[in-house]
């Protein structure tokens, strides 16, 4: 009975928020600022000791890291990657289902590159972003490490199945970003957009310091 009423003390007081003593506006403002800055970055630096991976999980961990808030230690459930942060926070009910959503939060996709090495598309929880802002025609920028490095891409689920419009100068305005490569896996060329590996956004809630 002890060591049950011990181990419950413990997930009970696990911080299910982050601490933000300046306003939840001004943490995720922090966060956007720092996601822009590290566009360009071949690799994610350390933090004053503290290392991460130079991939797509990494990139999140350091960028909230250097915000002020720890994920992996509060949210990171499981055996490290996209899928135990997406555990530890659906668990809290903080991952969210819409075609728009607000700077700072993250963006999770499927699919994006085969796990299990079959072929197919039924690799669940593969990659994650920052979302940063929103621009014409309701596109969602998000920054995130890709295969080259840092780089801001674009997801449009107003229209999921649109790579471009064309401008009246005759120009593209690019609303989902293409983020798989095709290895001729026999998919359409418009099935290597943002928009099809989309799961779910989600948002890390904010407890404000006194």
């Amino acid at each position: 009975m002890k060591s049950f009423v011990f181990i419950l003390f413990i997930i009970l007081s696990i911080p299910l928020y982050a601490d933000a003593s300046e306003g939840t506006e001004e943490f995720y403002k922090r966060v956007v600022k720092i996601a822009r800055e590290s566009v360009g970055l071949k690799y994610v630096p350390s933090v004053n000791g503290k290392h991460f991976t130079s991939d797509c999980i990494g990139f999140v961990r350091y960028v909230y890291y250097r915000a002020g808030f720890d994920l992996e230690k509060t949210y990171g459930r499981g055996r490290g990657g996209v899928s135990s942060l997406y555990n530890g926070l659906i668990r809290y009910g903080f991952t969210y289902d819409s075609k728009l959503a607000n700077p700072g939060d993250l963006v999770f996709f499927d699919n994006t590159y085969d796990i299990n090495r079959n072929g197919k598309w039924d690799d669940a929880l593969t990659h994650v972003g920052i979302v940063v802002g929103t621009g014409r025609h309701n596109t969602i920028y998000y920054i995130h490490f890709s295969n080259s490095g840092v780089d801001e891409d674009r997801i449009n689920l107003f229209y999921p199945n649109t790579h471009a419009f064309r401008q009246v100068n005759g120009k593209l305005y690019i609303i989902n970003s293409y983020l798989r490569r095709n290895r001729g896996e026999g998919y359409s060329k418009k099935e290597y957009i943002s928009s099809s590996f989309y799961r779910c956004f989600a948002k890390i809630r904010l407890k404000v310091k006194n």
